[in-house]
């Protein structure tokens, strides 16, 4: 054990300051690398994002905490071991290289890239240490498949073959199709080469073209009824393990490698697995998209971060998938949603991975994607969206002008609508305040948010102001002003301009949030008007409201660590541990831990 802890004794919660809440004991020289390589770096980037599910319970001693407290360079080789689990740390380091895995994949950034690269090869020299390697511990499980015999590869010529095996099953026996149809002629032969004229077919025919055969039922849809309410009703009549959705789909060929797909669905374990595309022009897409849902914003990306048996591992697909039957059923289509946001809104919910396989290839138009936000409304709203982003450079922005919710719940962000509504509170005042003639700034928890974020804190509680004094009356009336746009301003405290006597405080309310607007015997923007006639202006929300002459210095004297994020009094409490507290709600796209405690960057629209 020696050998394997290096000598070394540590602790939940100077692990967490030094290796990023990795507990783990090694050589000396191998300690070093880690705490280099996924230390202050890695860990505070990553490791608050993928938290290790097992419990940490090792006790520094008082020479390591007190080093650690006084942030003095630590003699490692003085610390004695106190390990009482050897196999929980091997366990905690494999699901540790695991989520490295994970987070090297997914990371666009370059400096992200590069130290996780770096952790990855520090961590595969720990590994081998007990007689492992990284790719060992990260690589997928693959399956035999059940259904289908297995291929193995011939040459260039041949490519892949069969093996003949005795627990193959015909396809007709383990698929069923759904299509809809809309305006197909009468005459037109949908399978072609005579490929699939045995599966299944369920079909939902609004044109009244399509005929009923051996192998195929026809269900009428009036046009009234959704293209998801269709689909829910098609799909209650299959009875096989797997059911193939035709979305779009022209025409059925042998490219369309069914029997590839059945095989691969269930080699890699995947709950929908998918072919390429190609559109009427010919033109071919693998239809394959990842997705960061975050923050009430969704960006789509085309595109893949790992593949395996020539397959790329996908949050959406765009084309035809195949899919077990059983999660098609429980998962079902939104039957109130339109068709532009139907399918986004489906794999959202199937919320596992799928799978594209370039050498399956369907016939089809290529989905549509409407520039029109109403067309998307639907799935906006039902989604609390702000934003929904496609990497081909269709953007959507559904605003503000609907009843959004704007609940302020601990361990939550606040949402876009109603972080705007705050700052609009704020202009709106400070607006009015210039057009008086009087003299505002921002103040407190606001002016922090300015200095930081050129915005509202998005976990923020309320609004802070100050005014001159002297210009209370001007400013009580000016507040009348404002209820045209939504706002009421009123006396919360009277008191006469004197160093001695309780400040005078004005209210101001919009409708879900208050400001604070407190007076002062002096305010600093009115003597630099007068003196150098150049007030301090700092960015807001889009607009520049007037701040102190200084007002980084100000938010530091009045919060130290200004850069550093705390969530409000009223929710983490007085304390001055940099730390958001556990959502109620894991993995929620609004939760307050999905963010670090530090930085700005992450807040603004997610990278897919």
């Amino acid at each position: 054990m020696d050998r394997m802890c290096g000598g070394m004794t540590l602790g939940v919660d100077v692990m967490d300051r030094m290796c990023g809440g990795m507990t783990l004991g090694v050589e000396t020289s191998l300690y070093i690398l880690i705490c280099l390589g996924i230390g202050s770096m890695i860990t505070l980037h990553f490791f608050f994002q993928y938290r290790n599910p097992y419990e940490l319970r090792l006790t520094p001693t008082p020479q390591l905490a007190e080093s650690l407290e006084k942030q003095e360079t630590i003699d490692i080789s003085s610390i004695k071991a106190n390990v009482t689990n050897i196999s929980n740390i091997r366990r905690q380091i494999f699901d540790l290289a695991v989520y490295l895995k994970k987070a090297r994949l997914h990371a666009r950034g370059s400096k992200t890239q590069r130290a996780l690269k770096y952790a990855s090869e520090n961590m595969d020299a720990i590994l081998r240490g007990f007689g492992t390697s990284f790719e060992a511990v990260t690589r997928r499980k693959l399956y035999k498949s059940s259904s289908m015999c297995p291929e193995y590869y011939v040459d260039k010529v041949y490519g892949h073959l069969i093996k003949n095996c005795s627990y193959s099953k015909r396809l007709e026996e383990i698929v069923t199709i759904i299509r809809l149809n809309y305006d197909s002629p009468a005459d037109k032969e949908f399978t072609r080469d005579g490929y699939g004229s045995k599966i299944p077919v369920i079909i939902g025919d609004y044109s009244g073209n399509v005929k009923e055969k051996s192998n195929i039922v026809v269900k009428k849809m009036a046009s009234t009824i959704t293209e998801g309410e269709a689909l829910n009703m098609l799909m209650e009549n299959v009875k096989t393990t797997y059911t193939l959705v035709l979305r779009n789909v022209t025409e059925l060929d042998w490219n369309a490698r069914i029997e590839r797909l059945v095989r691969e669905i269930e080699i890699l374990n995947v709950n929908a697995i998918g072919g390429s595309i190609r559109n009427s022009d010919n033109v071919w897409s693998l239809g394959c998209h990842q997705r960061v849902y975050r923050n009430y914003t969704v960006v789509f990306e085309e595109g893949y971060d790992e593949s395996m048996h020539d397959c790329a591992f996908c949050d959406h697909m765009d084309g035809p998938f195949l899919i077990k039957t059983k999660t098609l059923k429980k998962i079902k289509f939104d039957s109130k949603l339109s068709p532009m946001g139907l399918y986004e809104d489906f794999f959202m919910r199937l919320n596992t991975e799928s799978a594209v396989c370039a050498d399956s290839l369907f016939d089809m138009d290529f989905p549509r994607r409407s520039k029109v936000t109403k067309e998307w409304e639907s799935f906006g709203r039902k989604r609390n969206l702000y934003r929904l982003k496609f990497s081909f450079g269709l953007t959507i922005n559904f605003g503000c002008d609907y009843g959004y919710p704007c609940q302020r719940k601990k361990g939550f962000v606040r949402s876009p609508c109603c972080i705007q509504e705050l700052a609009d509170l704020s202009y709106g005042f400070m607006d009015m305040c210039e057009k008086e003639g009087g003299s505002c700034q921002l103040n407190a928890g606001t002016i922090l948010g300015a200095v930081k974020m050129y915005d509202v804190i998005p976990w923020e509680a309320d609004a802070d102001l100050n005014f001159r004094c002297q210009d209370f009356n001007k400013l009580k009336e000016g507040g009348l002003k404002l209820g045209s746009k939504g706002i009421r301003v009123g006396v919360e405290r009277i008191s006469v301009c004197s160093p001695s006597a309780h400040p005078a405080q004005l209210g101001a309310r919009s409708k879900h949030w208050h400001a604070d607007i407190w007076s002062r015997d002096w305010i600093e923007p009115y003597e630099v008007r007068a003196e150098h006639r150049n007030l301090t202006r700092i960015p807001f929300n889009g607009r520049l409201l007037n701040g102190m002459r200084n007002p980084g210095l100000f938010a530091r004297n009045m919060y130290p660590e200004i850069f550093l994020h705390q969530q409000h009094a009223s929710e983490g409490g007085v304390k001055k541990v940099y730390k958001f507290s556990k959502c109620p709600m894991k993995d929620n796209h609004d939760c307050i831990d999905n963010y670090y405690e530090d930085g700005n960057i992450q807040f603004h629209d997610p990278v897919a």
